[in-house]
Formats: C-alpha cells, structure tokens, sequence
C-alpha cells in the first residue's frame, strides 16, 4: 500500500482487508489509531505504562475479531468499544490487586502545562462511570453521539444524557480542589 494512498482508504476497507489476512492493512490501521488508544486508556487508568501493555492487549483483540467485522458501526466506534472493555476489565484486576506506581515522570516543556494536564485527567478521573467514557468519546475523541452510543452499547438518547450528567460532574471535579474546597481560581461556582 503506498503512503499516499493509505489516507484515502476508509478505516473499513482497512479492517475487511485486514480480517481477509491483508498485514499491511491492519498496520496502517494500528499506525492510524495507536496514539489515541493509548491516549484514551491513559486518561481511564491514569498510568501510562499500564494503558501501553492494555493497548497491546486491544490490538490483539482485534486482530483476532477483525475477520468478523461487519458493516454497520464504524471501526473507530468497534475500536474504541474493545478499548473500552479492555481498559474495564483492567480496572477490575487492580482492584484484586495492589498497585504500585512505577511510572516515571514525563518531561513537559511548560510545567504550567503538566499542572493543567494533571488537574484536567484528575477532574476527569473523578467523574463516575459510564459519564467518563461518555465525555472522553464525545468530548475528547470527537466521536459522533452515534458513534459514541455504538461504542457504548446504548442509544444516543443516553449518550445525550450521560454526556451532560458527565459535563456537569466535570465542571464540580474542576471547579473543587483535592481537599473539596472550591478553587480560587475558578470563578463563580452554582
């Protein structure tokens, strides 16, 4: 498949290729959607090394399903649905499990700029299930409320809603410090 071409091919000519046995296909779907996947886990598990190893458990997921992709809910959406799960079902073993954080500190050239980053995924980590998935593929992933209800399994009556119950808990986590205190600069809260 030559570099030019590979944009102009929709991510579900890629995955039919790739679950008849195309390689070169599913390496430009993993090239095209590794970043964000990793980046999505992340935001969920809040530890970067774990979501890489959760990642590299999704793409073998799909690897294995792409021969029963079928049309009807885009790959993205399909995608981040295995991502989702995945990111869950590790969720659940940490919780069996203790965890020790192991991760080193990653370089930002503006620490102001990590500070922000820190404070947004903490907000966001703090905002129950299913209103966080919601938010990071609506708001984040820049998923369609359809997309977005395909990933989820629901309908987009309820992405709808658990999109705005999720931006409103947001907004609390934001506008509220660690220690439950409203920040000072937050502005006026409701």
């Amino acid at each position: 498949m030559s570099p030019s071409l590979s944009t102009e091919i929709s991510d579900e000519r890629l995955a039919f290729a790739a679950g008849a046995g195309d390689r070169s296909a599913f390496s430009e779907l993993v090239d095209r959607y590794t970043g964000r996947v990793v980046a999505a886990i992340d935001r969920r598990l809040g530890d970067h090394h774990a979501a890489l190893d959760v990642a590299q458990e999704v793409w073998i997921k799909v690897f294995r399903a792409l021969p029963r992709f079928r049309e009807g809910p885009t790959f993205r959406s399909w995608l981040f649905s295995i991502a989702l799960n995945a990111t869950r079902d590790e969720g659940r073993r940490r919780q069996r499990r203790p965890h020790y954080d192991s991760e080193p500190l990653r370089p930002v050239a503006d620490p102001k700029d990590m500070t922000q980053e820190r404070s947004i995924d903490e907000a966001l980590q703090r905002v129950p299930e299913p209103f966080r998935s919601t938010l990071q593929l609506v708001d984040v992933e820049k998923f369609s409320y359809q997309e977005a209800a395909t990933a989820l399994g629901c309908n987009v009556g309820t992405v709808r809603s658990r999109l705005s119950r999720g931006r409103h808990a947001f907004r609390e986590q934001w506008e509220t410090d660690e220690s439950g205190t409203v920040a000072t600069n937050s502005g006026p809260t409701r």
